[in-house]
């Protein structure tokens, strides 16, 4: 069973600029995952880009590179349209797409979810979440509870968040479905701190403060 990862890396962004890029510590973003993707249990492992950076990183480092296609570096594409590409052009029975902007994600949550998905054929894919214990409200209607019986709050229904940070699915489910989560898919919970998805400066000012205190984990 070939389980292979794909890693997207845009040379642009639009919120925080360069953010791929971006320095933490005098060292690029993306490096903080890549360097801890090459301990993940994957097959082979795969980068996408149009960024000569990161070709001339992938050919140092023995990951292959795909070079990004136009219309898949236009703001409208989307992981879906991604991963609806790389299995029409790279053959494996499992593809899990990460994301260099979940740099605290570990690498034992990343090989425990390689091993769900291996080993348990009812699910057809997998994603990180966490769970969100809290009154949430959706259209000016409440979502989880009702005002007028309100629980205490450790009786709270949580909301199940996806952390954008690791999707897994099996080749038959994407090529039905053409979307990386499938029909029965697994949330694998993370903590808080996994969770993390850099896309505002203060998102990138947290992870700084990690790196800086030495809490940022290679795990």
């Amino acid at each position: 069973m070939k389980t292979i990862c794909i890693i997207p890396i845009k040379s642009n962004s639009k919120r925080v600029k360069g953010k791929n890029f971006r320095k933490i510590n005098g060292k690029p973003l993306y490096k903080y995952l890549l360097e801890k993707v090459k301990k993940c249990k994957f097959d082979e492992i795969f980068i996408d880009s149009d960024s000569l950076e990161i070709k001339k990183y992938c050919k140092k480092n023995n990951f292959s590179f795909i070079k990004r296609l136009p219309r898949l570096a236009l703001d409208t594409a989307n992981g879906n349209d991604l991963l609806n590409y790389h299995y029409k052009i790279i053959k494996a029975d499992m593809y899990f797409q990460l994301f260099i902007t979940s740099p605290l994600l570990k690498v034992s949550s990343i090989n425990k979810c390689i091993e769900i998905l291996k080993r348990n054929k009812k699910f057809d894919s997998i994603f990180t979440a966490q769970k969100i214990y809290s009154w949430f409200w959706f259209k000016n209607k409440p979502v989880n509870y009702q005002p007028k019986i309100l629980p205490r709050s450790q009786d709270a229904k949580p909301i199940i968040q996806e952390t954008t940070g690791l999707y897994g699915i099996r080749f038959n489910a994407l090529k039905k479905y053409r979307c990386r989560i499938g029909k029965r898919a697994y949330k694998y919970i993370v903590k808080k701190e996994e969770a993390i998805d850099l896309d505002t400066v203060e998102d990138f000012e947290y992870f700084e403060y990690h790196v800086r205190k030495n809490l940022y984990s290679r795990d």
